[in-house]
């Protein structure tokens, strides 16, 4: 077939409606498919349907009231309406276009009717901010679905490539595309995974004629999350036309090629294109607001009036984090789907998520991560808290109520000069430490031993290809299926390998056969002791198990099938390196900024901002002094002049800046984690958890020794220069 005619094939649109409802059960995989859970499914269809989230509710509900408003959808092009409703088809989101729009429009007028009130009080700071928030929140909305496509493309993607390798693996054994493509859908919980069972639904229930037909239902679907997938898929099932065994082999090889190929060249390009974005998004979302600070002081000396501490905590703590967050999602939106992460939520040495499990003696306590993280953050910051609710806060309340009594800058009381000095600052900046290492905490119990649990089995998965091929070998002197197990074992241990998890696995499995009596599947496969299930690989349970249905065909098929699995795991192996290269640069300079260039410009900044506020409290003393000493001939209230320019009165103390760069500190690691690990992992929480847990405690380090090593000797400079 010609490439034109390929694509033409590809682009193949077929309109027809169907029931979106396929069982999942057990299956036998020699033998045809048949569902016998229709129900269950339709159930679970029902609910995925439902109006679920709040995001639907509430565009069901906008376009209730709104969507009759024909003049407002007249603002709006037929062909946003045609993107907009591409999206949701694409992620399957129960909204319309209508919807969409209404729920926009419907923020902004809730925001103007919450910023009513605060006309009427002629606090128009307030106003401004609800209307600018339903502004934002009515962008955020209207880019929901296009937003949440990107997701599920990036799901598509990841799982269009282990349908190919596991359809491949399958065919291998029994080119039978029906099977294989229940083979892969069985492995497959996202929507690629459920597309694959509709459409043995489809067959199942005699809605089209042949598997074919159930293909083409999907290819416009697919076209649109990933057309390479498209083109696998059919040159994979073009197999079923060819009778030589050889012309299918190398059709095989062509599919997978193609996805991997097109994998690769798609992370190439995001490898390139995430430069900008990453660049500008750290300088000026996180860099320059940080650096800003240290003229923050200065602002509140001589524009002490018209300056607000609240609106700049507010700003920093609340939204300058919130549009970073809102920034960095949709640059990882933005990544393609390659090598979805194992999954082990079927383990059952995986604690239940938000727990840690302990094991003390013959007893397993499943403890809650979150209590013991706020009660490990609650000991840390009493210190900081009781320190800034009985020291800090009281002495600026204070302060302000006799110059609103007097009516004019009066001196600063010794109780607030403390706030100048180390011990206050040390106090203060226990608070930030506190969250850095209760929040680090919290993370890292939730994560770590389903890390751990979870590279066992990348490390399995990992090592199959060369594995394989060495099992492989044994087969070429036509020796029995224990046999070549127990050779394979032998030549592990001659090459030091035992520490290896595939060498566990197969030795496991030979003990297993030699003191049980049990035959290759039977030691593997039993429901109750079985070997696989202390290796929870859906990759390596189904290639064990091609294996052994493969020698029931003889020593020379299983020779030929392993050979040619262990070649496509090392193609996949090394196309996944290529991928982790590209991305290497990228997430290392992040990384590198969330743990060490942003907590060191925090500290820096909190502490220029002390020497600041305190150079220019030491001048006014001194210009104080000898403005009374040049006044003792009468020059009347001239020694008012520098107080009534600098009002210390209203300056913001230095502890109090210490808990603002601090927390906004934690915030900008915590964002900048979430930014590497979706670059590099996509959309996975246990690679996300651990991230932050890791940065944020070593950013946190940082941050407390140059915070107190900066301040002091800057602290120490300064009045050794003032005294000479």
């Amino acid at each position: 077939m010609e490439e034109g005619e390929f694509i033409d094939n590809i682009g193949k649109q077929v309109s027809s409606s169907f029931d979106q409802n396929i069982p999942k059960g057990d299956y036998d995989e020699t033998e045809s498919i048949k569902s016998d859970n229709y129900e269950d499914f339709k159930q679970e269809q029902k609910d995925e349907f439902s109006f679920n989230t709040f995001f639907e509710k509430f565009c069901n509900f906008s376009s209730k009231y709104v969507g009759g408003s024909v003049s407002i959808f007249k603002l709006f092009d037929k062909e946003i309406e045609k993107d907009i409703k591409e999206d949701i088809e694409i992620s399957g989101v129960v909204a319309t276009p209508k919807g969409v729009i209404s729920s926009s429009v419907m923020v902004i007028i809730i925001g103007l009717i919450f910023s009513f009130p605060f006309v009427i009080f002629n606090s128009l700071n307030f106003m401004i901010f609800i209307v600018m928030t339903g502004f934002a929140m009515s962008i955020i909305l209207f880019t929901y679905p296009a937003y949440l496509s990107q997701i599920v493309k990036i799901q598509a993607q990841q799982e269009s490539l282990l349908a190919i390798l596991y359809m491949t693996i399958y065919m291998r054994v029994n080119p039978i595309m029906e099977n294989a493509i229940f083979f892969a859908a069985e492995h497959l919980d996202g929507p690629l995974g459920r597309d694959l069972k509709q459409i043995l639904w489809l067959l199942d229930n005699e809605k089209v004629a042949n598997v074919e037909e159930a293909i083409q239902y999907f290819i416009p679907l697919w076209v649109k999350r990933n057309q390479d997938f498209v083109k696998s898929i059919l040159i994979l099932h073009s197999v079923l036309r060819q009778g030589d065994k050889e012309n299918q082999a190398k059709i095989m090889d062509k599919s997978l090629d193609l996805i991997l190929s097109s994998t690769y060249e798609k992370m190439k390009h995001f490898s390139h294109d995430l430069q900008m974005p990453v660049t500008l998004l750290h300088t000026f979302g996180m860099m320059l607001p940080l650096i800003g600070l240290i003229a923050f002081p200065m602002v509140s000396i001589f524009m002490s009036d018209k300056v607000n501490i609240s609106w700049l905590f507010f700003g920093y703590i609340v939204v300058l984090p919130a549009i970073i967050y809102f920034f960095t999602r949709r640059i990882i939106a933005k990544r393609p789907g390659a090598f979805s992460t194992p999954d082990i939520t079927n383990n059952p040495n995986v604690p239940p998520d938000g727990t840690y499990r302990l094991n003390f003696g013959n007893n397993t306590y499943l403890i809650p991560v979150l209590p013991v993280s706020i009660i490990f953050t609650v000991i840390l910051i009493l210190p900081g808290l009781f320190h800034m609710t009985f020291n800090t806060i009281p002495a600026m309340i204070d302060l302000k109520e006799q110059a609103d009594i007097q009516s004019k800058n009066i001196p600063v009381p010794q109780s607030l000069q403390n706030e100048y000095e180390l011990p206050s600052i040390i106090k203060t900046l226990t608070i930030p430490m506190a969250l850095g290492f209760g929040i680090s905490l919290y993370f890292y119990l939730k994560s770590i031993q389903k890390l751990k649990i979870r590279n066992e089995v990348i490390e399995i998965e990992q090592d199959l290809g060369g594995a394989l091929f060495q099992f492989s070998n044994q087969f070429t002197e036509r020796i029995p299926l224990e046999m070549s197990i127990e050779n394979f074992v032998e030549e592990y241990q001659t090459l030091n390998l035992e520490k290896k998890s595939i060498f566990d696995f197969f030795s496991a499995t030979l003990n297993k056969m030699r003191n049980e009596g049990l035959n290759f599947s039977q030691a593997v496969f039993n429901k109750t002791n079985g070997v696989i299930i202390r290796y929870p690989s859906v990759l390596l349970k189904e290639i064990v198990w091609i294996i052994s249905e493969g020698a029931k065909k003889g020593s020379a098929i299983v020779y030929n099938i392993v050979t040619k699995i262990s070649i496509y795991l090392d193609n996949v192996k090394k196309v996944r390196e290529l991928i982790y290269d590209l991305l290497t640069e990228t997430v290392s300079s992040i990384t590198v900024q969330a743990k060490f260039l942003s907590p060191f410009i925090a500290a820096l900044v909190g502490s220029l901002t002390l020497i600041i506020i305190q150079v220019l409290f030491k001048m006014a003393q001194q210009l104080d002094d000898i403005m009374k000493s040049l006044t003792m001939g009468g020059t009347g209230d001239a020694q008012n002049f520098f107080s009534t320019m600098i009002n210390f009165t209203k300056i913001t103390p230095p502890t109090v800046f210490q808990v603002l760069v601090g927390i906004y500190m934690v915030q900008t690691v915590i964002l900048l984690s979430m930014l590497s690990s979706g670059v590099e992992s996509g959309f996975d929480k246990v690679s996300k958890d651990i991230t932050i847990a890791k940065n944020l405690s070593f950013a946190t380090v940082v941050y407390v020794v140059v915070t107190i090593v900066g301040t002091y000797s800057l602290k120490t400079l300064i009045e050794a220069g003032m005294i000479t």
